[in-house]
Protein backbone atom coordinates (compact mmCIF):
# COMPACT_ATOMS: atom_id res chain seq x y z
CA UNK A 1 0.00 0.00 0.00
CA UNK A 2 2.63 2.38 0.89
CA UNK A 3 4.50 1.79 -2.24
CA UNK A 4 1.26 2.18 -4.54
CA UNK A 5 0.65 5.50 -2.78
CA UNK A 6 4.18 6.97 -3.08
CA UNK A 7 4.05 6.43 -6.68
CA UNK A 8 0.81 7.90 -6.72
CA UNK A 9 1.87 10.97 -4.89
CA UNK A 10 5.41 11.56 -7.62
CA UNK A 11 2.84 11.23 -10.31
CA UNK A 12 0.44 13.92 -9.22
CA UNK A 13 3.42 15.76 -8.21
CA UNK A 14 4.61 15.86 -11.82
CA UNK A 15 1.87 17.09 -12.46
CA UNK A 16 1.88 19.87 -10.14
CA UNK A 17 5.46 21.07 -11.29
CA UNK A 18 4.46 20.94 -14.69
CA UNK A 19 1.60 23.48 -13.50
CA UNK A 20 3.64 25.33 -11.79
CA UNK A 21 6.20 25.95 -14.09
CA UNK A 22 4.44 29.18 -15.38
CA UNK A 23 3.45 30.52 -11.90
CA UNK A 24 5.61 33.40 -10.25
CA UNK A 25 5.77 31.62 -7.42
CA UNK A 26 8.45 28.92 -8.89
CA UNK A 27 11.87 29.84 -7.60
CA UNK A 28 15.09 29.25 -8.78
CA UNK A 29 17.13 25.72 -7.22
CA UNK A 30 21.41 25.86 -6.69
CA UNK A 31 21.99 22.73 -5.11
CA UNK A 32 25.11 24.26 -3.19
CA UNK A 33 24.94 22.29 -0.19
CA UNK A 34 22.28 19.80 -1.49
CA UNK A 35 23.30 16.31 -0.34
CA UNK A 36 20.03 13.89 -2.09
CA UNK A 37 21.73 11.15 -0.26
CA UNK A 38 22.83 12.65 2.70
CA UNK A 39 19.82 11.46 5.33
CA UNK A 40 20.91 14.68 7.72
CA UNK A 41 19.71 16.73 4.80
CA UNK A 42 16.25 17.84 3.55
CA UNK A 43 15.18 16.66 -0.26
CA UNK A 44 14.13 19.55 -2.20
CA UNK A 45 11.08 18.11 -3.38
CA UNK A 46 8.64 21.15 -3.12
CA UNK A 47 9.64 23.41 -0.88
CA UNK A 48 10.24 26.96 -1.32
CA UNK A 49 13.83 28.00 -1.47
CA UNK A 50 13.71 29.91 1.47
CA UNK A 51 12.01 27.19 3.37
CA UNK A 52 14.77 24.63 2.03
CA UNK A 53 17.60 26.48 3.31
CA UNK A 54 16.22 27.88 6.52
CA UNK A 55 15.31 24.24 7.88
CA UNK A 56 18.61 22.41 6.82
CA UNK A 57 20.48 25.21 8.81
CA UNK A 58 18.12 24.51 11.43
CA UNK A 59 18.77 20.77 11.15
CA UNK A 60 22.45 21.22 10.94
CA UNK A 61 22.74 23.31 13.83
CA UNK A 62 20.11 21.18 16.37
CA UNK A 63 21.01 17.85 15.20
CA UNK A 64 23.46 15.70 16.58
CA UNK A 65 26.51 17.81 16.06
CA UNK A 66 25.57 21.12 15.48
CA UNK A 67 26.40 23.79 17.59
CA UNK A 68 23.59 23.46 19.40
CA UNK A 69 22.80 20.34 20.30
CA UNK A 70 22.91 18.79 23.56
CA UNK A 71 23.43 15.24 24.43
CA UNK A 72 21.89 16.05 28.26
CA UNK A 73 19.28 18.39 26.49
CA UNK A 74 18.54 16.44 22.92
CA UNK A 75 15.96 18.93 20.93
CA UNK A 76 12.45 17.57 20.49
CA UNK A 77 9.93 19.15 17.97
CA UNK A 78 5.94 19.57 17.96
CA UNK A 79 4.16 18.92 14.91
CA UNK A 80 0.38 20.13 14.60
CA UNK A 81 -1.18 16.11 12.24
CA UNK A 82 -4.26 17.71 10.27
CA UNK A 83 -3.60 20.05 7.64
CA UNK A 84 -0.18 20.49 8.36
CA UNK A 85 1.63 16.82 8.15
CA UNK A 86 -1.57 15.53 5.50
CA UNK A 87 -3.56 17.38 2.98
CA UNK A 88 -7.22 18.24 5.27
CA UNK A 89 -8.61 16.53 8.38
CA UNK A 90 -8.21 13.11 9.17
CA UNK A 91 -10.70 13.02 12.34
CA UNK A 92 -13.38 14.64 9.86
CA UNK A 93 -12.68 12.33 6.88
CA UNK A 94 -12.64 9.16 9.55
CA UNK A 95 -15.97 10.66 10.70
CA UNK A 96 -18.17 11.17 7.32
CA UNK A 97 -16.44 7.56 6.85
CA UNK A 98 -18.44 5.90 10.22
CA UNK A 99 -21.60 8.24 9.20
CA UNK A 100 -21.60 7.11 5.40
CA UNK A 101 -21.10 3.26 6.63
CA UNK A 102 -23.56 3.57 9.56
CA UNK A 103 -20.87 2.18 11.92
CA UNK A 104 -22.53 2.75 15.41
CA UNK A 105 -21.97 0.73 18.46
CA UNK A 106 -24.53 2.88 20.22
CA UNK A 107 -27.64 2.02 21.41
CA UNK A 108 -30.99 4.49 21.09
CA UNK A 109 -30.58 5.55 24.42
CA UNK A 110 -26.88 5.86 23.88
CA UNK A 111 -27.23 8.46 21.12
CA UNK A 112 -30.11 10.36 22.69
CA UNK A 113 -28.00 11.12 25.51
CA UNK A 114 -25.34 12.49 23.42
CA UNK A 115 -27.64 15.26 22.17
CA UNK A 116 -28.33 17.97 24.35
CA UNK A 117 -30.82 20.55 24.18
CA UNK A 118 -28.91 23.51 25.60
CA UNK A 119 -25.01 24.17 25.95
CA UNK A 120 -23.38 26.50 28.45
CA UNK A 121 -26.55 28.22 27.87
CA UNK A 122 -26.56 28.43 24.49
CA UNK A 123 -29.84 26.46 22.82
CA UNK A 124 -29.48 27.49 19.17
CA UNK A 125 -26.85 26.92 16.47
CA UNK A 126 -25.82 30.38 14.81
CA UNK A 127 -26.95 32.30 11.86
CA UNK A 128 -24.65 30.94 9.62
CA UNK A 129 -26.07 27.56 10.76
CA UNK A 130 -30.12 28.83 10.35
CA UNK A 131 -30.49 29.57 14.14
CA UNK A 132 -31.76 26.33 14.12
CA UNK A 133 -33.02 24.98 18.08
CA UNK A 134 -30.75 22.34 18.99
CA UNK A 135 -34.15 20.28 20.55
CA UNK A 136 -35.58 20.39 17.25
CA UNK A 137 -32.47 19.02 15.43
CA UNK A 138 -31.84 16.84 18.24
CA UNK A 139 -35.31 15.03 17.70
CA UNK A 140 -34.80 15.04 14.10
CA UNK A 141 -31.77 12.89 14.58
CA UNK A 142 -33.07 10.74 17.77
CA UNK A 143 -36.05 9.83 15.58
CA UNK A 144 -33.21 9.22 12.34
CA UNK A 145 -31.07 6.93 14.57
CA UNK A 146 -34.41 4.75 15.86
CA UNK A 147 -35.48 4.43 12.41
CA UNK A 148 -31.94 3.04 11.43
CA UNK A 149 -31.19 0.90 14.58
CA UNK A 150 -34.29 -0.77 14.47
CA UNK A 151 -33.82 -1.61 10.82
CA UNK A 152 -30.43 -2.31 10.35
CA UNK A 153 -29.38 -5.39 9.57
CA UNK A 154 -26.26 -4.80 11.83
CA UNK A 155 -28.57 -4.61 14.99
CA UNK A 156 -30.97 -6.66 14.42
CA UNK A 157 -33.09 -5.48 11.65
CA UNK A 158 -33.56 -6.63 8.05
CA UNK A 159 -32.17 -3.79 5.91
CA UNK A 160 -28.64 -4.46 4.61
CA UNK A 161 -26.44 -1.37 4.21
CA UNK A 162 -27.20 -1.06 0.84
CA UNK A 163 -30.59 -1.12 1.49
CA UNK A 164 -30.42 1.27 4.64
CA UNK A 165 -28.79 3.74 2.39
CA UNK A 166 -31.69 4.01 0.05
CA UNK A 167 -34.25 5.23 3.07
CA UNK A 168 -34.74 8.66 3.41
CA UNK A 169 -33.87 8.70 7.41
CA UNK A 170 -30.59 7.23 6.65
CA UNK A 171 -29.87 10.10 4.01
CA UNK A 172 -30.96 12.53 6.55
CA UNK A 173 -28.88 11.28 9.40
CA UNK A 174 -25.85 11.63 7.78
CA UNK A 175 -26.40 15.17 6.79
CA UNK A 176 -27.51 16.14 10.29
CA UNK A 177 -24.96 14.89 12.37
CA UNK A 178 -22.02 16.53 10.42
CA UNK A 179 -23.91 19.98 9.91
CA UNK A 180 -24.47 19.70 13.85
CA UNK A 181 -20.89 18.89 14.50
CA UNK A 182 -19.82 21.96 12.13
CA UNK A 183 -22.60 24.14 14.17
CA UNK A 184 -21.09 23.08 17.22
CA UNK A 185 -17.48 23.78 16.37
CA UNK A 186 -18.53 27.50 15.00
CA UNK A 187 -21.25 28.72 17.52
CA UNK A 188 -20.59 31.57 20.02
CA UNK A 189 -19.91 29.62 23.69
CA UNK A 190 -20.24 26.53 22.10
CA UNK A 191 -17.19 26.08 19.70
CA UNK A 192 -14.72 23.74 19.13
CA UNK A 193 -14.08 22.91 22.79
CA UNK A 194 -17.54 21.44 23.00
CA UNK A 195 -17.59 20.05 18.92
CA UNK A 196 -14.36 18.08 19.30
CA UNK A 197 -14.57 15.65 22.24
CA UNK A 198 -18.57 15.44 20.97
CA UNK A 199 -17.60 13.86 17.56
CA UNK A 200 -15.18 11.66 19.56
CA UNK A 201 -18.01 9.78 21.45
CA UNK A 202 -19.63 8.81 18.43
CA UNK A 203 -17.08 6.06 18.49
CA UNK A 204 -18.61 4.94 21.67
CA UNK A 205 -19.49 0.65 22.25
CA UNK A 206 -15.91 0.20 19.76
CA UNK A 207 -12.93 -1.19 21.48
CA UNK A 208 -9.61 1.25 19.93
CA UNK A 209 -8.88 -2.09 17.73
CA UNK A 210 -12.11 -1.57 16.21
CA UNK A 211 -11.48 2.33 15.42
CA UNK A 212 -8.20 1.99 14.23
CA UNK A 213 -9.66 -0.63 11.46
CA UNK A 214 -12.06 1.69 10.86
CA UNK A 215 -9.50 4.81 10.27
CA UNK A 216 -7.53 2.80 7.68
CA UNK A 217 -10.26 2.22 5.90
CA UNK A 218 -11.21 5.57 5.79
CA UNK A 219 -8.11 7.04 5.02
CA UNK A 220 -7.08 4.20 2.34
CA UNK A 221 -10.69 5.80 0.81
CA UNK A 222 -10.07 9.32 0.85
CA UNK A 223 -6.65 8.81 -0.13
CA UNK A 224 -8.03 7.52 -3.68
CA UNK A 225 -11.17 10.15 -2.87
CA UNK A 226 -10.81 13.06 -5.44
CA UNK A 227 -10.09 16.49 -3.90
CA UNK A 228 -13.28 18.26 -4.46
CA UNK A 229 -16.42 19.76 -2.73
CA UNK A 230 -19.26 17.96 -2.40
CA UNK A 231 -22.30 18.88 -0.85
CA UNK A 232 -25.02 16.50 1.17
CA UNK A 233 -28.33 17.47 1.32
CA UNK A 234 -31.14 16.62 3.85
CA UNK A 235 -34.31 14.75 1.80
CA UNK A 236 -37.33 17.21 1.48
CA UNK A 237 -39.42 14.21 1.54
CA UNK A 238 -39.37 13.18 5.12
CA UNK A 239 -41.05 15.60 7.42
CA UNK A 240 -38.34 17.40 10.21
CA UNK A 241 -38.95 19.76 12.69
CA UNK A 242 -34.81 21.39 12.18
CA UNK A 243 -35.86 21.70 7.92
CA UNK A 244 -34.08 20.86 4.82
CA UNK A 245 -30.17 21.30 5.50
CA UNK A 246 -27.20 21.30 3.44
CA UNK A 247 -23.59 20.02 4.49
CA UNK A 248 -20.34 20.99 1.92
CA UNK A 249 -17.24 19.63 2.70
CA UNK A 250 -13.50 18.89 1.24
CA UNK A 251 -13.30 15.58 0.09
CA UNK A 252 -9.94 13.48 -0.18
CA UNK A 253 -6.44 13.24 1.85
CA UNK A 254 -3.38 13.48 0.71
CA UNK A 255 0.32 12.86 2.40
CA UNK A 256 2.93 14.99 2.49
CA UNK A 257 6.26 13.97 0.97
CA UNK A 258 8.15 17.45 2.57
CA UNK A 259 6.89 16.20 5.77
CA UNK A 260 7.65 12.50 5.68
CA UNK A 261 11.09 13.56 4.71
CA UNK A 262 11.40 16.18 7.36
CA UNK A 263 10.30 13.96 10.08
CA UNK A 264 12.58 11.41 8.93
CA UNK A 265 15.78 13.89 8.53
CA UNK A 266 14.71 15.14 11.77
CA UNK A 267 14.58 11.62 13.58
CA UNK A 268 17.88 10.90 12.33
CA UNK A 269 19.47 13.93 12.88
CA UNK A 270 19.05 12.85 16.81
CA UNK A 271 15.67 15.30 17.05
CA UNK A 272 12.74 13.88 18.80
CA UNK A 273 9.26 14.27 16.79
CA UNK A 274 6.13 14.57 18.49
CA UNK A 275 2.88 14.86 17.17
CA UNK A 276 0.12 17.38 19.16
CA UNK A 277 -3.11 16.70 17.59
CA UNK A 278 -6.83 17.80 18.48
CA UNK A 279 -7.80 14.53 16.48
CA UNK A 280 -8.50 11.12 18.64
CA UNK A 281 -4.86 9.20 19.56
CA UNK A 282 -5.76 6.45 17.98
CA UNK A 283 -6.72 7.61 14.61
CA UNK A 284 -3.87 9.78 14.19
CA UNK A 285 -1.68 5.98 15.41
CA UNK A 286 -2.74 4.82 12.80
CA UNK A 287 -2.39 7.39 9.72
CA UNK A 288 1.29 8.19 11.09
CA UNK A 289 2.44 4.87 12.11
CA UNK A 290 5.72 3.14 11.52
CA UNK A 291 5.72 1.46 8.33
CA UNK A 292 1.68 2.94 7.48
CA UNK A 293 1.75 5.45 5.40
CA UNK A 294 5.49 7.42 5.18
CA UNK A 295 5.51 9.03 8.61
CA UNK A 296 7.10 6.94 10.57
CA UNK A 297 6.40 7.78 14.08
CA UNK A 298 6.29 5.69 17.35
CA UNK A 299 2.47 5.60 18.65
CA UNK A 300 4.37 6.44 21.86
CA UNK A 301 5.16 10.08 19.89
CA UNK A 302 1.48 10.53 19.40
CA UNK A 303 0.24 13.44 21.63
CA UNK A 304 -3.84 13.37 20.87
CA UNK A 305 -7.24 13.68 22.48
CA UNK A 306 -8.24 10.75 24.31
CA UNK A 307 -11.51 8.75 25.78
CA UNK A 308 -12.00 6.27 28.49
CA UNK A 309 -12.71 2.81 28.15
CA UNK A 310 -14.86 0.71 30.17
CA UNK A 311 -13.24 -3.26 31.46
CA UNK A 312 -13.66 -5.11 28.09
CA UNK A 313 -11.88 -1.88 26.54
CA UNK A 314 -14.81 -0.25 24.98
CA UNK A 315 -14.55 3.17 24.06
CA UNK A 316 -16.86 5.43 26.77
CA UNK A 317 -18.62 9.05 25.21
CA UNK A 318 -16.43 10.50 28.21
CA UNK A 319 -13.01 12.28 27.40
CA UNK A 320 -10.46 10.75 29.50
CA UNK A 321 -10.32 12.19 33.24
CA UNK A 322 -7.40 14.03 34.07
CA UNK A 323 -6.23 14.71 30.20
CA UNK A 324 -5.82 18.34 28.71
CA UNK A 325 -7.78 18.73 25.51
CA UNK A 326 -5.25 19.61 22.51
CA UNK A 327 -6.43 21.93 21.25
CA UNK A 328 -5.40 26.42 22.01
CA UNK A 329 -3.86 26.58 25.47
CA UNK A 330 -4.61 22.83 25.90
CA UNK A 331 -1.65 22.09 23.19
CA UNK A 332 1.01 23.96 25.39
CA UNK A 333 -0.67 21.75 28.47
CA UNK A 334 -0.63 18.55 26.74
CA UNK A 335 3.07 19.16 25.81
CA UNK A 336 4.20 20.19 29.82
CA UNK A 337 2.22 16.92 30.89
CA UNK A 338 3.55 14.33 28.14
CA UNK A 339 7.03 15.75 27.29
CA UNK A 340 8.42 17.49 30.10
CA UNK A 341 6.30 15.68 33.37
CA UNK A 342 5.84 12.41 32.04
CA UNK A 343 9.14 12.10 29.91
CA UNK A 344 11.09 14.70 31.94
CA UNK A 345 12.22 16.54 29.05
CA UNK A 346 11.56 19.54 31.24
CA UNK A 347 13.29 21.70 28.40
CA UNK A 348 10.79 23.52 25.18
CA UNK A 349 10.46 22.34 21.62
CA UNK A 350 12.94 23.91 19.25
CA UNK A 351 10.30 23.52 16.53
CA UNK A 352 6.66 23.46 15.82
CA UNK A 353 4.82 23.01 12.75
CA UNK A 354 0.83 24.64 12.17
CA UNK A 355 -1.68 25.49 10.26
CA UNK A 356 -4.45 27.23 12.52
CA UNK A 357 -5.77 29.07 15.14
CA UNK A 358 -5.82 25.79 17.20
CA UNK A 359 -1.52 25.86 17.14
CA UNK A 360 -1.15 29.13 17.83
CA UNK A 361 -0.43 28.49 21.78
CA UNK A 362 1.80 26.14 20.87
CA UNK A 363 3.73 28.18 18.30
CA UNK A 364 4.42 31.31 20.51
CA UNK A 365 4.22 29.88 24.66
CA UNK A 366 7.53 28.44 24.63
CA UNK A 367 10.43 30.87 24.95
CA UNK A 368 13.11 28.48 23.73
CA UNK A 369 11.24 27.36 20.45
CA UNK A 370 13.60 28.69 17.78
CA UNK A 371 11.57 28.12 14.73
CA UNK A 372 8.10 27.73 13.30
CA UNK A 373 6.58 26.19 9.85
CA UNK A 374 3.16 27.36 8.71
CA UNK A 375 0.87 25.66 6.16
CA UNK A 376 -0.40 28.69 4.31
CA UNK A 377 -4.72 27.80 4.06
CA UNK A 378 -4.99 31.79 3.70
CA UNK A 379 -6.21 32.36 6.93
CA UNK A 380 -7.50 35.19 9.13
CA UNK A 381 -7.27 35.36 13.28
CA UNK A 382 -4.35 34.20 15.32
CA UNK A 383 -2.68 32.47 12.99
CA UNK A 384 -3.26 34.84 10.50
CA UNK A 385 -0.75 37.23 13.10
CA UNK A 386 1.69 34.90 12.31
CA UNK A 387 1.59 34.29 8.65
CA UNK A 388 2.14 37.88 8.14
CA UNK A 389 4.95 37.87 10.38
CA UNK A 390 7.03 35.15 8.41
CA UNK A 391 6.24 37.47 5.58
CA UNK A 392 7.66 40.38 7.10
CA UNK A 393 10.73 37.96 7.86
CA UNK A 394 10.95 36.56 4.94
CA UNK A 395 14.48 38.07 3.86
CA UNK A 396 16.03 37.32 7.56
CA UNK A 397 18.53 34.91 7.66
CA UNK A 398 17.02 33.62 11.26
CA UNK A 399 13.50 33.99 10.96
CA UNK A 400 11.34 32.74 13.49
CA UNK A 401 8.65 32.18 11.71
CA UNK A 402 8.51 30.30 7.84
CA UNK A 403 5.80 30.13 5.53
CA UNK A 404 5.17 27.27 3.14
CA UNK A 405 2.53 27.31 0.22
CA UNK A 406 0.15 24.18 -1.16
CA UNK A 407 -1.93 23.67 -4.40
CA UNK A 408 -5.18 22.71 -2.97
CA UNK A 409 -6.11 21.25 -6.09
CA UNK A 410 -3.52 18.82 -6.25
CA UNK A 411 -2.64 18.57 -2.33
CA UNK A 412 0.53 19.07 -2.62
CA UNK A 413 2.98 21.41 -2.10
CA UNK A 414 4.33 24.75 -3.78
CA UNK A 415 7.57 26.12 -3.98
CA UNK A 416 6.73 29.44 -2.56
CA UNK A 417 4.70 30.84 0.47
CA UNK A 418 1.84 31.47 -1.66
CA UNK A 419 -0.94 29.01 -1.78
CA UNK A 420 -4.12 28.15 -4.40
CA UNK A 421 -7.38 27.48 -2.76
CA UNK A 422 -9.58 24.69 -3.79
CA UNK A 423 -11.09 25.49 -7.04
CA UNK A 424 -9.44 28.39 -7.82
CA UNK A 425 -6.02 28.78 -10.23
CA UNK A 426 -4.82 32.26 -8.26
CA UNK A 427 -2.37 32.28 -6.01
CA UNK A 428 -2.44 34.00 -2.95
CA UNK A 429 -0.34 35.22 0.20
CA UNK A 430 -2.42 36.54 2.47
CA UNK A 431 -6.55 37.01 3.08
Amino acid sequence: MQIHIRYLQYFILCLSLIWISACSCQDDFSSNNYRRNDTHKLERINWSQKNFEVLNQFIDEYGIGGKYYSKQKPPYVVLDWDQTCVHLDTEEAVMRYQLTNFDFKLSKTQFKELLKDSINGVNRLSSVYHNILLRDINEDLINDYSFLYDNYSGFGGKLTLDELKQTPEYKDFIVRVAFLYDGYCNTPGIEAVYGYPWVLYLFAGHTTDEIKTLSRKAIDFELANTLSKPEWNSPSDLQTKSGIINYSFKSGLRVYAEMQNLIAVLIASGIDVFVVSASYKPVVEVFSGIGNYGYNIPAENIIAMELETDEQGKILPKYKTGWSQVQRQGKVDAINLAIKQKLRKDWDPVFSAADSDGDYEMCTSFTGTKLTLILNRIKKGDIGKLCQQAVNEKDSPNPRFILQGRNENTGLFLPCSESVLLGQTELKLLP
